[in-house]
C-alpha cells in the first residue's frame, strides 16, 4: 500500500479547516454566555484598560462582538492544532491572531517604529522567542486581554499623532480591531477626517449600551 506524503495530511488539514471555519457562523458563541464572561473578567478589563489608557467599556464591547460573531467551540479545540500548522490562528478569549500579537508586542518595544505609542508602554509586554511561547500567553485569558488593550491603545496613539482623535470612536476602534491596521498590499491605513465603521464596528457600538451598566 503507498505511503501517504506530507502533501496529502496538509490538503486533509485546509479541508478540515475550511469547512470548521464555516461552522463558526453557524455555532458562534451564545451572546449571554459572552456577557456573563466578560462580566467574570471585569476586573481584568479594568486593569488592562487603565494600564494601557483605554475605555473599558469600549474593550468589553470590542470582545463582546468578537466572541458573539466569530468565536465558538472550534476555535477552542483547534486553535493550537491550526499555530502548530503554521497558521494565523486567532487564539484566546478576544481572538487575537499570532502574527498581530507579535507585531503588538514589537510596536510596544521599538521607540523608532511610526506605531510606537509611548515610553510610557514600553515595558508593558515583552517580545516572545518563539511562536510556542507567544501561542502559551494568548492561552492566558488576562493576557490576552492585555494584548486586544495594548493594540487598541496603538491604533489611538498612531492616529492622535496623525492628527486624528479616534479616543471616543469605538465604532472606528472595533473597525480598526476587525479589519486590522494594514492594506492587503501591507501599507499602513491612513488616519483621516471622516473615517466610517464597519458592520463588526456598528455592531461595537450598539454592545455599549448593553454593558456600560457592568463597568459603572
Amino acid at each position: 500500500m503507498p505511503r501517504l506524503g506530507r502533501g496529502f495530511y496538509f490538503m486533509k488539514t485546509i479541508v478540515v479547516l475550511i469547512f470548521l471555519s464555516f461552522s463558526i457562523y453557524l455555532h458562534a458563541e451564545n451572546p449571554d454566555s459572552t456577557k456573563a464572561k466578560i462580566y467574570q473578567n471585569k476586573s481584568i478589563i479594568l486593569e488592562a484598560a487603565h494600564k494601557f489608557d483605554i475605555n473599558p467599556v469600549y474593550l468589553a464591547s470590542i470582545i463582546y462582538v468578537e466572541r458573539s460573531y466569530n468565536f465558538s467551540w472550534t476555535d477552542i479545540a483547534l486553535d493550537e492544532l491550526i499555530a502548530k500548522r503554521g497558521f494565523n490562528s486567532s487564539v484566546g478569549f478576544c481572538q487575537v491572531k499570532i502574527k498581530t500579537a507579535y507585531w503588538i508586542e514589537t510596536q510596544i518595544t521599538d521607540s523608532l517604529s511610526s506605531f510606537f505609542p509611548r515610553k510610557k508602554y514600553i515595558n508593558s509586554l515583552k517580545l516572545s522567542k518563539s511562536p510556542d511561547e507567544l501561542f502559551k500567553k494568548l492561552s492566558n485569558d488576562g493576557l490576552n486581554i492585555y494584548y486586544a488593550a495594548a493594540y487598541l491603545r496603538i491604533m489611538q496613539s498612531f492616529w492622535e499623532k496623525s492628527g486624528y482623535s479616534i479616543d471616543k470612536k469605538p465604532g472606528i476602534l472595533g473597525t480598526l480591531y476587525s479589519i486590522g491596521l494594514f492594506h492587503n498590499n501591507g501599507k499602513p491605513r491612513k488616519p483621516h477626517t471622516n473615517p466610517m465603521a464597519n458592520w463588526f464596528g456598528r455592531e461595537v457600538i450598539k454592545s455599549i449600551f448593553l454593558l456600560k451598566h457592568v463597568f459603572e
